[in-house]
């Protein structure tokens, strides 16, 4: 039996009931926190994310990238290279391998008029790339020197066949800003019902604590204000934001409303009720169909 078995042999008799039993309530409270903020099976967090930070160490300040590439590579300067168990002594075996010439037969040989081997001889680069762009050639050449042969008259590309080996250069994106959003401010302005809070806006905010997530969706339940409240990339999941069926009433009115609208053509929502489904099918059906026909027109 290994180390880390025998270590687990003293947890195998531990009745969980009775350690929970003599919790306080307080430390009971304590425990449901610790839960919630614990996601571990969440493969859409970051895996810093995903249990609370167990290290001991004190923070030693900002992330410094240029000083943390110095520091490596001078570590890597100081350690001793390990010596080779052959030594290298630079001495070849073997005989090299010589390509054998192939000779192309006499049916697969191409013989051009005089003027045209002429011509070929002496095009330079930027022609022969527009000659092998003309003639489909499209595999010798960037998509940019392919086009701009067909689509002008001119020989325009003066980098020759040789430059696509290089790629053509795109515009850096730049990432987008950090949310600015004071999440304690949104919070307050929510729970009083600020009438000039109209959107929440809490996108890529990932260090959200959970329960303050729920106090948040908590109090969206009593504002009469806000008309936008975004969620994304955050730690929202099924504790947070709990599904709930509209019910019969709200589908038969849903399956109305695309009655009614010829102009709807996809509707994301999965009817439960067999009739709201039905008569949603034979709507979207009639509103694609009316789409096409004007098309054609």
């Amino acid at each position: 039996m290994s180390s880390y078995q025998k270590e687990l042999e003293k947890y195998r008799d531990i009745d969980e009931d009775e350690i929970l039993r003599t919790l306080s309530p307080e430390e009971l409270e304590q425990l449901d926190c610790e839960l919630q903020e614990m996601d571990p099976e969440n493969m859409l967090l970051p895996a810093g994310l995903r249990q609370r930070d167990q290290t001991k160490k004190s923070p030693t300040g900002p992330l410094d990238r240029e000083a943390l590439l110095q520091y490596l590579e001078q570590q890597a300067l100081e350690v001793k290279e390990r010596d080779d168990l052959v030594p290298f002594t630079g001495e070849k075996k073997g005989k090299p391998y010589i390509q054998p010439k192939r000779e192309i037969p006499v049916q697969e040989q191409i013989t051009l008029e005089p003027e045209l081997e002429e011509a070929l001889a002496h095009a330079t680069d930027a022609e022969m790339c527009d000659i092998a762009a003309i003639l489909g050639m499209y595999t010798l050449m960037s998509n940019k020197q392919y086009y701009d042969a067909i689509c002008s008259g001119e020989i325009c590309n003066t980098e020759g066949i040789s430059s696509v080996v290089q790629p053509d250069k795109y515009k850096p994106v730049p990432d987008e800003p950090p949310n600015p959003t004071n999440i304690e401010e949104i919070l307050k302005s929510v729970r009083s019902n600020d009438k000039e809070v109209e959107e929440v806006n809490l996108n890529n905010i990932q260090d959200i604590p959970i329960p303050m997530l729920t106090e948040l969706c908590e109090a969206m339940k009593t504002n009469t204000h806000v008309r936008s409240f975004s969620l994304v990339a955050t730690r929202s999941g099924d504790p947070i934001a709990n599904r709930q069926w509209p019910g019969d009433a709200v589908e038969m009115e849903m399956a109305t409303m695309l009655e009614q609208c010829p102009s709807i053509v996809r509707f994301g929502y999965h009817f439960t009720q067999q009739g709201p489904r039905a008569r949603a099918a034979q709507a979207m059906t009639r509103n694609n169909e009316l789409r096409r026909q004007q098309k054609k027109r």
